[in-house]
């Protein structure tokens, strides 16, 4: 098969799920909804005879979590329940029985996927209504419910969460791929706070981001995971099922796409976990350091501020012998998701208790307002620490590479564990689509302290951004 062929498999509805969905007998379907445990829905979606992996739960779970490969058919899962809940008890009193978020990740996936797509809410719910009332697109069903739909691919998708009222239930579809997951995960618990039992569905293709492993191992309360492949769905077709296990099998896209497994680390990262393990040193093995700095990378406004410490040994002689090198040494860790005084604080902290020579940030989000943000920090705790900024120029992977390059020959260590900040090594690639804040703190820490070689200055070039790195207000010892 081409690449072609497998966008068309993962990405396109496909006609002959509805085919198969129209054949189908009408079913009462099974639903977990209520304090009562199992119970049946009168006002059944039509059309609809759950397999084993699409019933929900029993009982009163905070969470279910179907974590499962494309095609399995955990939209359609989910999209069920949705319509089931709308037409079960009411949670609020009055003309609204239920308020409903549904949050994708983007604003358009969600009103393809979940309410327009051939396994979505038009399907299940045939009477329900799309609308955009004030620039909101609102579902409707004529018993009075509403389910206002969201996005999550950038901070002003993410702050409108704050709004839409408070909600008794949130369908969270391809959780995994949300670019602002926490930031946008944590405001939809804010607003889940509404009727008997407040509670979230969520279908993804699984990715291997902290949250996701959080809600995997059970370290959430009251989530209940399903999990399945696409080989549990009877409706596809052998042909495609032969097609992509000739194509697929055996590769980590296929385990996660099509098995739905959750795979701790990707093939395609610049660092793997074992890279990172070898290369590891215990704290109090850290030589003596000629100069330490503060990586910072603010982000874009909803994500991490990225706040890595980061020290320059003396020479020392390579194990396998040759010319005497420097090693560099992530120290500490202290990336955060606060208010802009909350970070600069944080960030001028670090280097007070790591007697830090200067800050480095990177200046690309937010410009000056970065620079601003750690001098009134360092102005509140009284210090005066020198504060450098750069510019990137070029990808982050022409920035990272040579840094994993220095952890392959043992010149890049951790002096202790880091699991958030390893993480991120772990599972980011160039085309992840999400930005590595915490591993583009330390990555800015190696390049400042000149522990890569930079190429000769001029436009463009790596080198040429470096030497654009200005000191700021001539704060400099």
């Amino acid at each position: 098969m081409t690449t072609e062929d497998w966008e068309h498999f993962f990405l396109t509805p496909i006609d002959w799920i509805e085919r198969e969905r129209a054949a189908a007998p009408d079913a009462i379907r099974r639903r977990a909804g209520s304090t009562t445990g199992e119970q049946l829905s009168a006002a059944t979606s039509p059309r609809w005879t759950p397999l084993p992996h699409q019933i929900p739960p029993e009982g009163d779970f905070y969470g279910w979590l179907l974590l499962a490969g494309r095609m399995a058919g955990k939209t359609d899962a989910c999209a069920a329940y949705v319509h089931d809940h709308v037409h079960g008890p009411p949670c609020l009193p009055g003309p609204v029985p239920h308020w409903i978020a549904i949050i994708g990740p983007t604003l358009g996936d969600a009103v393809t996927s979940c309410f327009s797509g051939p396994s979505g809410l038009s399907v299940h719910s045939p009477d329900a209504k799309l609308a955009t009332v004030k620039g909101s697109t609102i579902v409707r069903w004529p018993n009075g419910s509403e389910a206002k739909i969201f996005g999550t691919n950038g901070p002003n998708e993410v702050d409108r969460l704050r709004s839409g009222g408070n909600r008794c239930l949130a369908w969270l579809e391809e959780l995994a791929a949300w670019r602002h997951l926490d930031a946008a995960w944590n405001h939809m618990r804010f607003g889940l706070r509404v009727g008997p039992r407040p509670h979230w569905v969520a279908s993804t293709t699984p990715k291997p981001k902290p949250l996701i492993k959080q809600l995997h191992s059970g370290a959430v309360a009251n989530v209940e995971l399903t999990h399945a492949s696409y080989r549990d769905n009877p409706h596809i077709s052998e042909d495609i099922k032969a097609s992509l296990e000739e194509r697929y099998a055996g590769t980590q896209l296929g385990r996660q796409e099509l098995y739905g497994e959750l795979i701790e680390e990707d093939e395609n990262a610049l660092w793997q976990h074992t890279m990172i393990d070898d290369a590891r040193v215990r704290p109090g093995d850290v030589p003596d350091l000629v100069r330490i700095t503060v990586g910072v990378d603010p982000s874009g406004g909803a994500g991490e501020q990225g706040i890595v410490v980061v020290g320059k040994s003396g020479l020392v002689l390579p194990g396998d012998g040759g010319r005497p090198q420097h090693h560099g040494y992530v120290l500490d860790d202290r990336s955060c998701q606060l208010s802009p005084d909350g970070w600069g604080r944080r960030a001028v902290q670090a280097a007070i208790d790591w007697e830090a020579d200067d800050i480095v940030v990177e200046r690309n989000f937010g410009g000056d307002m970065a620079v601003a943000t750690l001098r009134a920090a360092a102005d509140a705790l009284g210090v005066d620490i020198p504060i450098r900024t750069v510019t990137a120029t070029r990808g982050k992977a022409v920035r990272a590479e040579p840094v994993a390059a220095l952890t392959a020959q043992n010149r890049w260590h951790h002096a202790g564990e880091f699991p958030k900040l390893e993480d991120q090594m772990a599972t980011w690639y160039p085309e992840a689509g999400w930005s590595p804040d915490r591993l583009d703190a330390a990555v800015w820490g190696a390049w400042h302290l000149k522990l890569v070689g930079t190429a000769a200055r001029g436009t463009g070039s790596l080198g040429g951004e470096l030497a654009r790195k200005q000191i700021v207000g001539g704060r400099v010892r």
